[in-house]
């Protein structure tokens, strides 16, 4: 046994099933991700170790309680999405290992999404679910925004297009621990920002509009005005994602010229 204590989320039998690999991966500061065997089924897991300055930082945001640590956060988001009505796999158990005051280790287990495909695979051909998920998409974050639900980490990456089984098709949130149902410094047009990062080559000219247009439309359906420069403060908003991202990664085009809005 470790000589931490943890702070748990989720199932307490899957606790006791995965209790020794836990165990070892944090003793051993282990970065995992990765699908595993479940007694109930396929999950994904996803590990780390937090060093010096991210565990204090992390215990101090807890502490005044700005957040949660990462992926107990994203257990709650998580929870939250599908509790709302969103769709987002399900979280089966987090937990975070603490030793001398500080979280040493994280870990989050979730159910595996099998009916869904990444939204960039989705838009990488033709087909009468790429036509879809453009409305869908713009309708769904609208939605997600109107009940004050901002990710944060809106990236292409982290996007599934549900397209298979009995259920309609769906957007599927991944990867949601930074924001959550509660004021932040970054807004809804951060979450623009980071999804034309890569939605400016990814979508054409047409589905650009047609996203941005059913976004407006639905957010004041639903109450929420964008305002009349949103789409200036997105392009801006979208400039500081790709000079920050430009230097993990590269491949996203370095200006984006939002459409013009009938």
């Amino acid at each position: 046994m470790s000589d931490g204590h943890w702070h748990w989320r989720g199932d307490a039998g899957v606790a006791r099933e995965r209790q020794d690999e836990l165990e070892r991966d944090a003793a051993s500061a282990a970065r995992r991700g990765g699908f595993v065997t479940l007694a109930a089924g396929e999950a994904y897991y996803k590990a780390s170790a937090l060093d010096g300055k991210h565990a204090l930082r992390h215990a101090l945001r807890r502490a005044l309680r700005l957040s949660d640590i990462p992926r107990l956060a994203e257990f709650e988001n998580l929870t939250w999405l599908r509790a709302q009505g969103f769709a987002a796999p399900r979280p089966i158990l987090a937990g975070a290992l603490w030793r001398g005051g500080l979280p040493r280790f994280q870990f989050l287990l979730t159910e595996r999404e099998r009916d869904a495909r990444p939204l960039a695979e989705v838009f990488q051909g033709e087909s009468e679910l790429r036509a879809r998920a453009v409305g869908l998409l713009g309708h769904d974050l609208a939605h997600l925004h109107a009940r004050g639900f901002v990710h944060r980490d809106l990236f292409a990456r982290n996007l599934l297009v549900r397209s298979e089984g009995e259920a309609p098709p769906a957007i599927v949130y991944l990867d949601a621990w930074r924001g959550g149902p509660r004021r932040g410094l970054r807004g809804p047009d951060y979450d623009l920002a980071c999804l034309f990062l890569d939605g400016a080559t990814l979508f054409r000219p047409e589905e650009q509009t047609l996203l941005l247009t059913t976004y407006r439309e639905e957010s004041l359906r639903n109450g929420r005005d964008p305002g009349r420069k949103w789409l200036a403060r997105v392009q801006q908003g979208r400039s500081a994602v790709f000079r920050r991202e430009s230097r993990r990664r590269s491949g996203a085009s370095p200006t984006w010229e939002p459409p013009r809005l009938a």
